[in-house]
């Protein structure tokens, strides 16, 4: 029997099938037999929706939390700010959150919530794997390491930010100016040079006047140290030139402050205590009102230098007392050495006046050289060593005083404070002093000496054998409290 094409059997399932029922109009085909995702419903769009009406309220927390802080109201505007935390969920603006709570608490002295803020931003700098905010956590903890003390630990986080590739130019410049700082407190004073430098370089660039402020707060702080008063007076006439034209709205700035502090703090090596004393006054006003525990307690330790160097050695010693208990309550290592030393300069003026015998003096020089070597600062243990080597003369002792007067020896070798020209010391006393482009410092009749040669041989840094050039010098400031050019100025012809 023949079978029909009609009647063979169908050996698979066609891909299309039309149905023969009259009403049924649709074609099938392969997609309809496969599973399809669900749609979204009205309950998601209603959370999703739901969802971004919170992230707005959160950020309007956020705005609203700026303008309660510019106002002062800080405990406000901190409820703010931890209420839009916990409803944020951008990277970004938690990022950003978290940096504005971190720079609250140092304002404020609470370091161990400023190290747990970093460490936040640390971490969402990692999940996302940006190298940018990752340069900024870095620069965070650098910052709040350095104020309690771990200059060493401070040193490497500054170096991790900068290995990162940051584009932005502003946070490589901060993290300059923290390496520079670090240096300046380990007493490596051209490679804090150096810093400073490329800091300027880039806010140069960039055209950032806080940025430039801040390097000419470190310069004075910097010349300051080595004991050229001259020239960190006129680095921070040019701070607070900047302060008073950036910030003509908001007196209560901490850039206003830093400048005030510094401008006190050069004033009063130079003398001109009376303009000092107005300054600093202004600098403690604005930190009490503003909450800045940090430049309170730095503001009554130059206070403390004020009165100690009008000889009112009573009020000095009361106001490096309380500055000691600020600093110590924040846990800020570096303002209660500073504080200290002033405390035991105090007490070694009433010594070599015979008004109080050894004791006081020899155990606070003691506890202070303990705190100074754990922190690393090598120029403010020579200092102490020295102080208590002529104690140790007083006392008899021989031995303890050899001792001192032997690692304070060792200490002078390390610091290289020694003029590459001449051969003699430097930043032990009252001098002026100059830098070369190379960074490396010289007396500055040794450097005008060098770059005033007629002789027809190459000028060379005596240290380094670096080409100088006969009419630049590196951080050479004219007379001008109202110049701001570039950090390589032509000498006076004067010269």
């Amino acid at each position: 029997m023949r079978v029909t094409q009609e009647c063979q059997p169908q050996l698979f399932w066609p891909l299309r099938t039309v149905s023969r029922h009259p009403l049924d109009l649709y074609d099938f085909s392969e997609e309809d037999f496969r599973p399809r995702k669900p749609q979204a419903g009205i309950l998601d769009c209603f959370l999703g929706c739901s969802n971004r009406v919170h992230q707005q309220l959160a950020r309007r927390q956020v705005e609203q939390g700026l303008e309660l802080y510019n106002q002062n109201k800080h405990e406000a505007a901190l409820g703010k700010w931890h209420s839009a935390l916990k409803r944020l969920r951008k990277t970004s603006d938690r990022f950003l959150l978290l940096g504005y709570l971190y720079d609250a608490y140092m304002n404020r002295g609470k370091y161990r919530e400023s190290v747990e803020f970093a460490h936040r931003q640390l971490n969402l700098a990692e999940e996302v794997d940006n190298p940018n905010l990752r340069a900024e956590a870095y620069l965070n903890l650098a910052k709040v390491h350095e104020r309690t003390g771990g200059l060493e630990r401070a040193l490497a986080c500054a170096r991790h930010a900068l290995y990162n590739e940051c584009a932005q130019c502003r946070v490589a410049g901060l993290v300059q100016v923290s390496v520079a700082s670090i240096q300046l407190e380990l007493a490596t004073f051209c490679k804090s040079l150096q810093a400073f430098q490329q800091a300027f370089a880039i806010a140069q660039r960039i055209q950032d006047p806080a940025l430039e402020l801040q390097v000419y707060v470190g310069l004075s702080e910097l010349f300051g140290r080595l004991q050229d008063a001259d020239k960190s007076a006129r680095y921070a006439s040019k701070a607070y030139d900047i302060s008073q034209n950036m910030q003509l709205r908001d007196l209560n700035s901490r850039y206003r402050r830093v400048a005030l502090l510094q401008m006190a703090a050069a004033l009063r090596k130079q003398g001109e205590l009376g303009d000092a004393y107005d300054y600093c006054t202004e600098a403690t006003r604005l930190a009490l009102v503003s909450g800045d525990q940090f430049c309170y307690a730095r503001s009554i330790r130059i206070m403390g230098d004020i009165y100690r160097k009008k000889m009112e050695i009573s009020n000095a010693y009361q106001q490096y007392e309380s500055a000691m208990l600020t600093a110590g309550a924040m846990g800020d290592r570096l303002c209660h050495v500073e504080a200290m030393d002033g405390a035991a300069r105090c007490l070694e003026t009433l010594r070599l006046q015979q008004k109080i015998c050894n004791c006081r003096p020899l155990e606070l020089n003691t506890r202070l050289l303990e705190i100074a070597t754990a922190i690393g600062a090598k120029l403010l243990v020579h200092t102490v060593r020295v102080r208590l080597c002529q104690i140790c003369q007083s006392l008899g002792d021989e031995e303890q005083r050899a001792e001192h007067e032997r690692v304070a020896q060792i200490l002078e070798e390390e610091l290289e404070l020694q003029c590459g020209a001449c051969n003699l010391p430097f930043g032990y006393d009252e001098d002026s002093l100059e830098a070369l482009p190379c960074s490396h410092i010289l007396h500055a009749r040794c450097a005008y000496d060098l770059i005033r040669g007629r002789d027809s041989t190459k000028k060379t840094c005596p240290d380094c054998d670096k080409a100088v050039s006969s009419s630049k010098l590196y951080l050479h400031t004219e007379t001008s409290h109202h110049s701001f050019g570039n950090l390589l100025l032509q000498t006076q012809s004067t010269v």
